[in-house]
């Protein structure tokens, strides 16, 4: 594989296959080991069998070469002989066509099986833009500066989920008369190098950047899918790939004024990084960061290989998502489910059908899974769910079967969600430079029949939340102003629960009330990831204004607009409430209000959040929250190294009681509409449930159409047009409103 990036033609061709600008090229390798597709590129290639024929090859492709480059007014030829070195590169007039064959005849003389002399046209950096002093300067000592050239290598490297990342650019400055490399060069930053050339618009030196980076990134894409058609003896093994990259620029001026990043060469041995770390070594705050993907990267391989062939017991099917990553991680699931006609038995190791949908027998329940756990001789590594109904149940079969998980007493505060709040005004957690953890629990008081109401103002202040205490997705929740309207919303509820089996109403575990302060302030979720009660990692998002009186939500984005502060006050808090009630290893869900003092919990969810969030954070962060959860489960301890936030994500939750006009047949947004939509790359569409046309005020959400942009600002104006083009932008739903708390805060 080294070989193949050691071939100037071949990483050409890949640059130029991946529409990145490269000079015109002129190649003659002496028996060459592999085939080029050349495809309509400016690359000429003319393989040589013998030394003594190469020369009359070269004299005969030279002339047309250099009069086709003539008449497009390139001047001047660079000569590129093997070795990375600089004295292998010469450069010469494309006038001096004796000067050039004599060059590279001296190269071909060289010349080993496999390798190639090159001439391409010289790519000359941009001319620097006035610059008063240095005019001044010329005029008073009566010297003409001598003209300098510029080379841009941006390190670019794989990340852990497969994708790649510009980690660092770093530019050398010398004069233009010789070949520049790490070693005639000082390092200097972009923003240096364009800062000496006279730029001085923040706008266009990150304009520049970008489009370098991207430039950077497409041609190891580029490569990485050429390297997945070889063959595994071809590329030295299964588990071998490229990593890193350095992709050496020339920046150019166009003749309509704009600028070009030229691919000149790529390189990918230890030099590729040796400038980025003497940058480093001056810079220190930068210490490390050229390598911190493909470190990431090498770390997330390791764990990947530990993780091969470990074998989990999941109790619930959970989502799609599941499956997928089974595949992805190569770990083997045994499913214990109670539906018989479950999908995803075709994708697991094994599938166990059991009854386990009684709550009020989880004790039965557990020892009914241990026992076939036992009757199938199954050697488990590991137990979890991804299904917050079953998350007690896992918890009992955990401890059975002395797996790492959530203890029962653990479970069950976080499942009870005043017993929760109760755990934590009564928490003997005590971290030294930690707040205590009853500072972010609200007053509750439980209602387990109509005659509790009565009285409650003198316990609890109105108004209140009267919420299910097992319920999720906002069901059964309604804002009370006092007894009276909390015992009318009581009873309604109650029928309400009559009517129904949903599980967002929580009654398979039980019907029971309770009244919460209400907190003031904007809500928003973390995902949380802990291994021995250590924070591993934990990532916030935000949740647009809620539906009053009941709370659904109506939109969420992520990374969190928060300013940094208040996402750590949150990540805090979320590590102090999962540690109150004894949670220690795991990814949980937590949710909050940020009130004017701080954070109030809203409820603790002791499994990992559902595709949605779980995307969003692998796309963002570069780390797939549901592969830390099956390290955890197995007793592999994550090494976690989030990368910096890529891109921006923001949704709009769609209900038919709010959408129903533009979401049922014949709207213009249909799922059939809105999945095309997303098929074209224009939307991101999640659906949470069918969409019911006999129940158009249903208020739970039915999906959720998100866009991915650069920031914010970018974010919310790409999805209030989306809103507008689909008829989601309602009377009742209103998309400036419903996005109007995501409002990038100032980071100090």
């Amino acid at each position: 594989m080294v070989k193949r990036l050691d071939d100037r033609i071949l990483t050409r061709i890949l640059v130029a296959d991946a529409g990145v600008a490269y000079p015109d090229t002129l190649a003659f390798p002496f028996r060459p080991k592999i085939s080029y597709n050349l495809g309509d590129h400016d690359i000429s290639v003319v393989p040589v069998r013998n030394k003594e024929d190469g020369k009359e090859n070269i004299r005969s492709q030279l002339g047309v070469f250099l009069k086709r480059l003539l008449k497009k007014g390139i001047e001047k030829v660079v000569v590129k002989v093997p070795g990375s070195a600089s004295p292998g590169v010469s450069y010469h007039s494309a006038h001096d066509q004796a000067g050039v064959y004599s060059a590279m005849c001296q190269g071909l003389d060289v010349l080993e099986e496999g390798e190639s002399i090159i001439v391409e046209a010289f790519c000359e950096t941009l001319k620097l833009l006035p610059v008063p002093h240095l005019d001044y300067e010329e005029q008073a000592v009566g010297m003409k500066t001598q003209a300098l050239s510029c080379t841009i290598r941006a390190v670019v490297c794989c990340t852990p989920n497969g994708n790649q990342l510009v980690s660092d650019i770093v530019c050398g400055v010398g004069h233009a008369d010789k070949p520049l490399d790490g070693g005639n060069t000082l390092p200097l930053s972009l923003e240096g190098f364009l800062s000496q050339w006279g730029f001085q618009e923040r706008s266009e030196i990150e304009k520049i950047r970008s489009m370098i980076k991207a430039k950077a990134e497409v041609i190891l894409e580029n490569w990485m899918r050429y390297e997945s058609k070889l063959k595994k003896e071809e590329i030295g093994g299964s588990l071998m790939r490229t990593n890193v990259l350095g992709v050496n620029f020339v920046l150019t001026h166009q003749e309509d004024g704009s600028y070009d990043a030229v691919a000149v060469s790529i390189s990918n041995s230890r030099k590729t990084i040796a400038n980025s770390q003497i940058h480093e070594f001056q810079n220190l705050s930068k210490l490390g960061s050229s390598v911190r993907p493909l470190v990431a990267t090498m770390v997330n391989c390791s764990q990947r290989f530990l993780l091969q062939g470990k074998h989990i017991l999941l109790i619930g099917a959970g989502e799609e998502f599941v499956w997928e990553a089974v595949r992805e991680y190569n770990v083997k699931i045994t499913l214990v489910d109670g539906d018989p006609n479950n999908k995803a038995d075709k994708c697991v190791h094994k599938f166990i059908q059991c009854v386990i949908g009684d709550r009020n027998n989880e004790d039965i329940n557990a020892e009914k899974i241990v026992q076939l756990v036992r009757t199938h001789d199954l050697a488990i590594d590991g137990c979890m769910t991804v299904v917050d109904d079953y998350v007690p149940l896992t918890s009992l079969v955990c401890k059975a079967l002395r797996m790492i998980g959530s203890t029962p007493e653990a479970a069950r505060k976080s499942k009870k969600k005043s017993l929760s709040q109760k755990s934590l005004e009564q928490s003997r957690v005590n971290v030294p430079f930690l707040p205590n953890p009853s500072l972010f629990a609200v007053k509750t008081h439980g209602i387990s029949q109509p005659e509790d109401v009565t009285g409650s103002s003198n316990h609890i202040q109105y108004p209140a939340l009267l919420k299910p205490e097992f319920g999720a997705c906002s069901y059964g929740v309604n804002l009370v102003k006092d007894e009276a309207e909390c015992m009318k919303y009581l009873v309604n509820t109650k029928n309400s629960e009559k009517m129904t089996n949903d599980p967002p109403f929580g009654k398979n575990h039980g019907s029971a009330m309770h009244l919460t302060e209400y907190a003031q302030g904007t809500k928003h979720g973390v995902e949380i990831v802990v291994y021995r009660g250590k924070l591993l990692a934990a990532f916030v998002s935000d949740c647009g204004p809620t539906r009053i009186p009941q709370f659904f939500e109506t939109s969420t984005c992520m990374p969190s607009c928060l300013n940094p502060e208040r996402q750590r006050h949150l990540i805090t808090a979320a590590l102090q409430c999962i540690s109150g009630v004894g949670h220690t290893d795991g990814v949980f869900n937590v949710e909050f209000k940020m009130t004017p003092t701080g954070p109030k919990l809203i409820e603790i969810n002791g499994r990992m959040c559902a595709w949605f969030y779980r995307n969003w954070v692998r796309t963002v962060y570069e780390t797939d929250i549901l592969f830390l959860n099956f390290l955890i489960v197995c007793g592999i301890q994550p090494n976690i190294q989030p990368f910096e936030p890529t891109c921006q994500f923001m949704a709009i939750l769609c209900s038919p009681a709010a959408h129903s006009k533009a979401l049922s047949r014949p709207g213009i947004a249909t799922p059939e509409i809105l999945a095309e939509a997303h098929e074209r790359g224009e939307i991101i569409y999640y659906e949470m449930e069918p969409l019911k046309e006999e129940n158009t005020d249903n208020e739970c959400g039915f999906c959720a159409i998100s866009v991915k942009e650069k920031s914010v600002s970018e974010a919310k104006k790409q999805l209030l047009a989306v809103c507008r083009k689909y008829g989601v932008d309602t009377q009742e739903h209103p998309a400036e409103y419903v996005l109007s708390t995501f409002v990038q805060s100032p980071s100090y």
